[in-house]
């Protein structure tokens, strides 16, 4: 049974800690082009995906929504507000359980910016890692309530 997620910040535009930039218009295409029944994003373990669906590099759930909202991060001591990438995800218990443990807290976008040649940006996968790339990232927060079958219970 999956959990169901409060929207949570997954990327930031502009500069990234490791040195690239995450543009503001390709955040913009992926929430207005992501739709599940398309192409849907699965949760992976540090951007590793396994052969397997043993632990540690197996599916952690689903990204079943995605918007984009205007935040404000601190950035050289002023603040700046910058576009937000805004991700709801179906966890699987074995994600809930890392959560607990204080373990994989935050995510990193997996994107593509020419998604099945059609020019734009999409969210192709979401890993969850200790080590975000980009700002402003949140700790996944969840719902009350289980999922079952894509629905609320």
């Amino acid at each position: 049974m999956a959990k169901r997620s409060k929207f949570f910040c997954i990327a930031v535009e502009g500069a990234t800690c490791d040195g690239r930039t995450l543009d503001r218009a390709a955040l913009q295409e992926m929430a207005d082009t992501y739709d599940p029944k398309t192409y849907q994003a699965r949760i992976n373990m540090e951007h590793i995906r396994g052969f397997s669906a043993e632990p540690p590099f197996n599916a952690y759930g689903d990204v079943v929504a995605i918007e984009t909202r205007e935040v404000e991060i601190q950035l050289g001591g002023k603040a700046e507000k910058k576009l937000g990438l805004f991700a709801q995800v179906d966890a699987l218990d074995t994600l809930v359980q890392l959560k607990e443990k204080g373990q994989k807290l935050f995510s990193s976008i997996e994107l593509n910016p020419n998604f099945a040649a059609t020019g734009k940006a999409y969210l192709q996968g979401l890993a969850v890692t200790d080590s975000p790339a980009s700002l402003g990232t949140e700790v996944m927060e969840f719902a009350a309530g289980q999922v079952k079958d894509g629905k609320s219970s």
